[in-house]
């Protein structure tokens, strides 16, 4: 197999960027477009010298998926955020349910979504600036590349975002504002992160890479639609938002979002679970038994507490709730030190008589990259009877559940649940619950 070859073939499941993955002759070709079940004629873009994989294109579908469907989105393709945008919603839960058993071996109760049609569900959403002086663009970098997609009119994205990002786009064009060119490492205006309550307030955060003449405050002065704005400089290479320092410009500094029965207050650059009402869902079942029912106790803890939701809803039924978050805005919201999880834990096992040494039950929601084996490691040591977790990377969570439940584990599943907190991607939340064993 090399460039340039024609290939018959059939996807059979989806990579994590959502390409179809076909396998021929031992190489796994990864097929933008081709979604599992379909057949194509493929042409090979790429071979990695490396491994076994490929990368092609399609250039003839031989047979479509039931659930294929023009994709509403005219930057669909080129923004690379939507894979699953040409299939309807059913298919892609159905899909993503399939894939998470057959890929993962993770068997979930049901999936849980909400009934609309998928679209206006972000309540949060970064964009790169880009273009050039007066022909100012708002979008995402295409995968594996710097070259930006514009986003304008973004389907997924909050009404009320669309309407911000267009604004800035509109004003920053109107101003002449130079746009940072990451291959150069020159120009001002770099990235803005916008959140919105869902009901018309929106608050934005402007990263420029100028820390001293940058046109940021004759933008902010002219844009009408964001209740607030704050301006924070990184001239590092990388796409690190939360690493800048922030400074109010004007109007307010954080929204308030409903999560059912809660609600929590986010700054410009607080983590912000971007579907909240899948999320609220999500959260409740996280601090509760599989079948719905609350536990009680004296003693929880809240690793990778985030903007403390789950903190709260555990508050109602402990008495003592122990909380991590590392990132410094969220732990001063939860009254707490900002910590990594590993020193939290290893300050609790490290005293017998600590309030938090003894817990019943332990709920965690990590990043991407999951538990890791120190984590993992003290929770086998911690051995608190119920354990929770919530999982954004089904490989990282296999990985996770092995060394909780294998040989040196200490734990077993009861339950897992799927939540389609990103639809038209094939992005999935996991909740999964695990109780100690009794050998």
């Amino acid at each position: 197999m090399k460039p340039g070859d024609t290939l018959t073939v059939m996807a059979e499941s989806l990579s994590k960027h959502g390409d179809g993955i076909a396998v021929y002759d031992g190489v796994e070709i990864h097929v933008a477009g081709l979604l599992p079940g379909e057949t194509g004629d493929v042409s090979v873009d790429y071979v990695s010298k490396q491994r076994p994989r490929a990368h092609g294109q399609v250039l003839v579908r031989r047979n479509t998926h039931p659930g294929r469907r023009p994709p509403p989105c005219p930057h669909h393709g080129r923004c690379n955020g939507c894979a699953l945008m040409d299939m309807d919603l059913t298919s892609q839960r159905q899909l993503k349910r399939v894939e998470l058993e057959r890929t993962w071996g993770l068997l979930v109760d049901r999936l849980v979504g909400d009934e609309h049609d998928g679209r206006g569900y972000r309540y949060s959403a970064k964009r790169v600036f880009a273009g050039s002086p007066g022909r100012i663009k708002l979008g995402s970098y295409m995968r594996g590349t710097h070259n930006v997609a514009d986003m304008q009119g973004c389907l997924v994205d909050h009404p009320d975002i669309v309407a911000c990002a267009d604004e800035l786009a509109e004003v920053a064009s109107e101003l002449r504002a130079v746009p940072y060119d990451e291959t150069d490492g020159e120009g001002d205006l770099r990235y803005a992160w916008f959140k919105t309550d869902g009901h018309g307030h929106v608050i934005v955060a402007i990263i420029t890479a100028e820390p001293c003449n940058s046109a940021v405050h004759d933008v902010a002065a002219r844009l009408q639609q964001p209740a607030g704005i704050a301006w924070g400089t990184n001239c590092a290479a990388g796409n690190d938002m939360r690493g800048a320092t922030l400074r109010p410009l004007r109007g307010r500094q954080s929204v308030e979002i409903d999560f059912g029965e809660l609600t929590a207050h986010f700054g410009p650059l607080g983590f912000l679970q971007p579907n909240p009402i899948i999320a609220a869902a999500a959260y409740h079942d996280l601090v509760r038994v599989p079948a719905g029912g609350a536990l009680h106790g004296k003693v929880a803890l809240d690793l990778y507490a985030g903007a403390g939701v789950t903190t709260r809803l555990l508050r109602r039924s402990f008495q003592h709730v122990g909380a991590c978050e590392s990132f410094p805005e969220s732990a001063r919201a939860l009254g707490c030190e900002p910590m990594l999880v590993e020193e939290f834990l290893a300050r609790i096992l490290a005293d017998a008589h600590h309030l938090h040494r003894n817990p019943e039950l332990v709920i965690a929601n990590p990043p991407r990259g999951g538990l890791g084996t120190t984590v993992c490691d003290q929770l086998n040591e911690l051995n608190a009877p119920r354990l929770h977790l919530m999982s954004c990377s089904p490989a990282s969570l296999v990985e996770d559940l092995r060394r909780l439940t294998g040989q040196h584990g200490r734990y077993r599943v009861i339950g897992a649940r799927a939540f389609d907190t990103l639809p038209q991607t094939n992005h999935v939340e996991v909740v999964v619950w695990l109780v100690g064993r009794s050998d």
